[in-house]
């Protein structure tokens, strides 16, 4: 399947971040590798180091901002605890000096400070979300405040709209036109029942000759016939 040039965006930078802290430390061999590897074994060593924290960091992002802060927080506690056991893996079946249940238990703990430390400095330069609804639009203030973040989709239910914002869900009693009148500018309608944040999603593919968009909440949105071309005039497709 094509990459859309949406989530071509998406992968370069990781793996711009993934090539050149590769390289750096391949050629500068931190923590003792520079004498117990050649540089082709540091380039492969260090290749599945960073690959491993970029690949899972990322799931670990995309799957912590549907949560609230428990949910959050338990998102990257798994990441601290896979990570950690991924590393000691690699670590054990390279450098048998540094298997055992002492060196793993270190280089969690290691991992999960740099973790907390990082999580911490964006929590704290992060803009709260009643912020952010100032500067935005009066559409916030409809929502409850513990869902008040960025918006990924609306979705018509009947007479109700089901908003999903970074921080969850909430319903509505309003009209899906009047809602987008609301929200003019940040999003595009893709199906009758359906209006998203392009940024919000994550995958295009298509089933049984229809356009699917999977979006950062995990949903599966339809791409209607006569919303096709505003989809593919937003990059998605």
């Amino acid at each position: 399947m094509q990459l859309t040039l949406r989530e071509m965006r998406r992968f370069r930078v990781p793996l711009l971040i993934w090539v050149t802290l590769s390289v750096v430390a391949a050629v500068a061999g931190p923590f003792g590798t520079l004498n117990a590897l050649g540089l082709g074994g540091r380039f492969l060593y260090w290749g599945a180091i960073v690959g491993c924290s970029v690949g899972l960091g990322i799931g670990a992002s995309l799957l912590a901002n549907r949560f609230l802060r428990l949910g959050a927080i338990a998102t990257w506690s798994g990441f601290v605890l896979l990570f950690s056991i991924t590393v000691h893996a690699i670590n054990s079946a390279i450098f048998h000096e540094m298997s055992g249940w002492e060196n793993w238990l270190y280089l969690l703990g290691i991992v999960g400070l740099v973790t907390t430390a990082v999580q911490l400095l964006i929590w704290a330069i992060k803009p709260t979300p009643e912020v952010e609804v100032e500067i935005q639009d009066t559409f916030m203030l409809r929502l409850p405040l513990e869902t008040r973040a960025a918006l990924v989709r609306i979705e018509a239910q009947d007479h109700y709209l089901n908003v999903v914002t970074a921080r969850g869900n909430a319903l509505l009693l309003m009209r899906l036109s009047d809602a987008m009148a609301e929200v003019s500018g940040r999003g595009i309608q893709v199906h009758r029942s359906h209006w998203i944040v392009p940024d919000a999603v994550t995958r295009h593919r298509r089933e049984k000759a229809r356009d699917v968009l999977e979006m950062v909440d995990g949903s599966d949105i339809p791409v209607s016939r006569s919303y096709r071309k505003a989809a593919q005039d937003a990059g998605l497709f």
